[in-house]
């Protein structure tokens, strides 16, 4: 019940613990006793581990643990079976060894557990009377320990639904917004192409009618260059808006990593001269990756990360090959991300810069061409120590590997 290590889990678990500890101080005051425990089983140890312990003469009892079959309390969760012991120092079941904090020697141990299996143990000693307990008392400790347990599952179950419910409401809300950015990418995509296929044309027929070695050249190729990287980018916006052509789609092509990593940061090599240190670590094997819109990843990666280091600092990008992916690591000196809008970075139009800095859209982006490719993207950060953002690419889209 205990090893489970995300929030609805932990959320379920506290909730659970608070709930059988005051179904133990409810039980005690229905019996009138004075000592009772309840022992948790942590799956990940296979021990059962004192949770909660009350007792009228405030005797402090903590940290004790029991594997399965050890001490009554190990027995009892070993053979799924409550057990009533009448007078210990009689019983030739068990020892005395111990029971020194109980003040008589009767008690009661029950399993508790639900649909899901076993959830602890629940001990009741010392009645105010003095009697001991009888079969009556355990029959009815039973039935109300087996009650906790049942509840206790369904506690969790209404959390977990809760939970979903909460996940679907905003996935229905992330739809929404996706859904209104591919209308604007279709509509802003065909407005681009129009004028975009003129402009690609006119340049390369100038570039044939100019000097090989001219500087008019060189200035034509840049802004060719520029032009396929505006041309890649309304790729993209079509591929998120699902509007991709089914032509195009048929067609398969495959761009280097180093070089789409090396043209992506010469898109902003008048920003970064002087002010920011490259470290670039490619995989020794040449990686050729399926194009359905990566350079536009990497673009927005280091944008961000350039935005992240307003006075200067230190951009780490690393790509390797590994068994079933690939993965290319971006790494900056920045002022990182502040953990309440780390989960938010990814949702359409959530943006902590000006309305004239930024639209909200480029994570999304990406995160949707990420997914196109079956793959992930990660976040860590530390706020004034930078951010890593990690790509992952399953191999089925790498060529020839």
């Amino acid at each position: 019940m205990v090893d489970k290590p995300n929030d609805t889990c932990i959320e379920a678990e506290l909730l659970v613990k608070s709930f059988l500890q005051e179904t133990l101080r409810e039980i005690m005051a229905l019996f009138k006793v004075e000592c009772g425990s309840l022992f948790l089983f942590d799956s990940k140890t296979k021990e059962l581990v004192l949770e909660s312990f009350y007792n009228a003469h405030q005797i402090p009892v903590k940290g004790i643990k029991f594997q399965i079959g050890e001490g009554v309390t190990g027995k009892v969760i070993a053979d799924k079976t409550p057990v009533l012991v009448k007078d210990i120092d009689r019983d030739i079941r068990f020892h005395k060894n111990g029971f020194k904090h109980y003040q008589t020697k009767s008690f009661i141990s029950v399993p508790l557990a639900s649909p899901d299996g076993v959830l602890g143990v629940i001990n009741l000693a010392d009645k105010a009377s003095g009697e001991p307990f009888t079969e009556q008392d355990l029959d009815f400790a039973t039935s109300l320990v087996q009650y906790a347990g049942v509840i206790a599952y369904n506690i969790c179950l209404a959390e977990k639904l809760k939970r979903e419910k909460e996940a679907l409401d905003k996935q229905k809300s992330m739809l929404e917004k996706y859904a209104s950015v591919g209308k604007l990418a279709a509509g802003v995509v065909h407005e681009i192409n129009n004028p975009l296929d003129g402009i690609i044309r006119f340049t390369n027929m100038l570039l044939n009618q100019v000097d090989n070695n001219s500087v008019t050249r060189e200035y034509l190729l840049e802004i060719k260059k520029g032009l396929n990287r505006i041309e890649n980018t309304t790729k993209s916006l079509l591929q998120f808006s699902h509007q991709v052509n089914q032509i195009s789609a048929r067609v398969k092509t495959y761009v280097d990593v180093q070089t789409c990593v090396e043209d992506s940061l010469s898109v902003f090599a008048e920003r970064m001269r002087g002010n920011v240190d490259i470290i670039t670590n490619f995989s020794p094997r040449k990686i050729k990756m399926l194009d359905i819109g990566i350079a536009h990843v990497f673009i927005n990666i280091i944008k961000n990360a350039l935005d992240a280091m307003p006075g200067g600092g230190k951009l780490s990008i690393t790509s390797d090959l590994k068994d079933s992916y690939v993965e290319v690591i971006f790494k900056d000196s920045g002022v990182g991300i502040p953990p309440e809008i780390r989960t938010k970075i990814f949702e359409a139009f959530f943006t902590t810069k000006n309305a004239d800095q930024g639209t909200g859209l480029g994570l999304s982006i990406c995160r949707e061409i990420i997914n196109r490719y079956e793959g992930g993207i990660e976040v860590e950060s530390l706020c004034g120590e930078g951010s890593t953002f990690r790509v992952i690419i399953p191999k089925k889209f790498i060529e020839h590997v």
